[in-house]
């Protein structure tokens, strides 16, 4: 597609080319008095054809530069936030590895405590557990429509 867009290019600028050499009158015939700023300048149909031809040069590389900022600024946004979601999805997971250890450690301190306080341990221990995960979860919808 590079290879076709250059071919065209090169094509318009070699017809362009030719068309402004065989214009004899091209820099004989004047296009009139051009005022800019208080100055004044009389220029041919060749000179005016000229600072069109570098204006337009000029918009094109000011459009080249716009749209490749741009791109390069949505690219580093979306990249930041896959590694933001990655981390709350790490912490996510490791919060929840806490609270299964911490489950754990309860119903073994429980078991050396008797059985009668173990039941009670161990329950207290899964409701806490299960209150904080639904907390994580309610946090991480709230994250979720935050960013977007």
């Amino acid at each position: 597609m590079m290879l076709l867009g250059l071919l065209l290019v090169l094509g318009l600028a070699g017809l362009a080319l030719v068309a402004f050499m065989d214009n004899d009158g091209l820099f004989t015939t004047s296009a009139g008095t051009v005022e800019l700023f208080g100055y004044r300048a009389s220029l041919t149909v060749g000179e005016v054809f000229l600072i069109g031809a570098a204006a337009g040069a000029l918009m094109l590389v000011a459009l080249f530069m716009l749209f490749g900022g741009a791109g390069r600024s949505a690219r580093r946004r979306m990249a930041s936030r896959r590694e933001m979601q990655a981390q709350r999805a790490e912490n996510l997971a490791l919060k929840r590895k806490h609270d299964t250890i911490a489950t754990e450690l309860a119903a073994q301190r429980a078991a050396e405590a008797g059985a009668a306080d173990a039941e009670r341990e161990v329950e207290a221990a899964k409701a806490a557990r299960d209150a904080k995960i639904a907390r994580d979860a309610e946090i991480e919808s709230e994250e979720r429509l935050s960013t977007r």
